[in-house]
């Protein structure tokens, strides 16, 4: 795990990952003095929350692409064999990344946003701002984590990155309006157990409820741990060029 941390430590990609979820959390700074906190701490979602979605997304991709990318995979590999190590070990890196990043984040904006936004009327809910944490750390390990597989399954940093973003974005939709099958798409199961936590009826989008939480819950874990099994199958059974 050492030699995942360094990787992200001394890399591009990481670096410039960081910087722009700093100047996202700036803007917000920016925000906070000219408007506001917002309705609902709605500058924790923005500033924060949205940006470190798409930076776990980026990260997993990266991490699983980047031995792909720099044609280093046989010279990992040779120093440990084990493939399904390799990938429980960057699994747990991209994780833990994650989960700091967004931690510190959202206890750094409570505390500074709190203070650059009271001029304003509407004032910072601890207990909102809770819940938009807990609901952030759900859907940034689900990217990170499908982010992560599906990058493995295609072998290309570029291509897991592209097909994560048109899998959530776009089939995952189309797979929404199918009937009754629809109402099983990881897309739909992040909504349900969004919503549990942050104990709203109704989404940023109008979404609502479809299942109950322990149901989207189990549908959530079962649509990653099939992309999981389809990128440690993909890594074991190809051969490393």
């Amino acid at each position: 795990m050492r030699a995942e941390f360094l990787k992200i430590r001394s890399m591009p990609t990481p670096m410039w990952t960081g910087i722009a979820l700093l100047s996202c959390f700036v803007g917000g700074i920016a925000a906070t003095i000219v408007w506001g906190i917002g309705e609902d701490n709605a500058v924790l979602d923005i500033a924060i929350g949205v940006p470190t979605m798409i930076g776990s997304l980026v990260l997993g991709s990266w991490l699983a692409g980047v031995e792909f990318g720099q044609n280093t995979l046989r010279r990992v590999l040779s120093a440990d064999p084990r493939r399904v190590h390799l990938i429980l070990v960057k699994l747990a890196t991209v994780l833990i990344v994650v989960i700091s990043v967004t931690v510190i984040l959202m206890v750094a904006g409570v505390i500074i946003y709190s203070v650059t936004g009271s001029g304003h009327e509407a004032g910072m809910s601890t207990d909102m701002a809770l819940r938009i944490a807990a609901a952030s750390l759900v859907t940034n390990m689900t990217y990170a984590i499908a982010a992560l597989s599906l990058t493995l399954l295609t072998r290309s940093m570029a291509g897991g990155m592209t097909i994560t973003f048109v899998f959530f974005f776009v089939l995952d939709g189309l797979l929404s309006l199918i009937p009754k099958v629809g109402d099983y798409t990881i897309g739909i199961a992040q909504t349900d157990i969004d919503l549990a936590i942050r104990e709203q009826s109704e989404g940023i989008f109008e979404t609502t409820e479809t299942n109950e939480t322990s149901l989207a819950v189990i549908v959530l874990v079962g649509w990653l741990l099939a992309f999981m099994v389809a990128g440690i199958i993909r890594t074991t059974k190809t051969e490393v060029k």
